[in-house]
């Protein structure tokens, strides 16, 4: 076996650990941006009531200055009234009064129906918004338990991350740039058995004297194909 061989499998195992508290880690992040992604969808649904309830409100406030408006013109024509001296002027004037008592009614029932209208929507909106602290309540627990495993996964990295800096330590400073290196390029493992005459990654074949070379521990060969540190597992 060659004498760095130990080093290099013990140090991948380490990255190993590191790279399953990382999966972990992402899991955890996958968990916490759906709930940010429902709070968020709950917070729109709410806000669109909200919306609707400034929306109903300004439509209502419109319909009642518009009969305030239609109220002040028919005091003015009844104070004309009082003033008109001949009958067909009167019955001009209160021809108008008839025909702006209509339109006032009609104005009056639509600002009794937005008004109605707002009190539809501001239970709607009060509603939504019940719903909604419901929901961030309810997330509570989750979110606590996810920071609290965060905050637990981050100390293991700590740890394995220095135990791996540890055996990284003990590998020659060449050997480790190219362990490195490799690392940073593959997901999967850089260090990695002979398949019978094959690399173990890749499945290519590896030349007899090379494989030969590897099975004595004469040195750690390179894959030509896919560049990972091939070894023998035979004892």
């Amino acid at each position: 076996m060659h004498p760095d061989l130990t080093k290099l499998l013990d140090l991948q195992a380490k990255d190993s650990e590191i790279a399953d508290l990382d999966t972990r880690q992402s899991a955890l992040d996958a968990d916490l941006a759906a709930l940010d992604a429902e709070l968020r969808r709950g917070r729109e649904v709410r806000d669109a009531a909200r919306r609707a309830v400034e929306e109903a409100a300004r439509r209502r406030d419109e319909q009642e200055q518009r009969v305030e408006t239609f109220r002040q013109q028919q005091d003015r024509r009844k104070q004309r009234l009082e003033f008109v001296r001949t009958p067909k002027d009167a019955a001009t004037l209160m021809a108008e009064m008839d025909l702006a008592r209509q339109v006032m009614a009609k104005e009056e029932t639509e600002w009794v129906q937005a008004a109605e209208g707002v009190g539809g929507v501001e239970a709607a909106a009060a509603a939504e918004a019940r719903r909604y602290e419901e929901l961030e309540a309810g997330q509570q627990p989750r979110r606590t338990a996810i920071a609290t495993r965060r905050l637990e996964l981050a100390a293991e990295r700590a740890v394995r991350m220095g135990e791996r800096e540890e055996k990284a330590g003990l590998l020659e400073r060449t050997l480790r740039m190219r362990y490195d290196r490799l690392r940073r390029a593959r997901s999967a493992s850089v260090v990695v058995p002979l398949s019978g005459d094959a690399c173990g990654a890749c499945f290519t074949a590896v030349p007899r004297n090379r494989r030969s070379q590897i099975r004595a521990g004469m040195l750690l060969e390179g894959c030509e194909a896919c560049g990972v540190i091939l070894y023998s597992a035979e004892r």
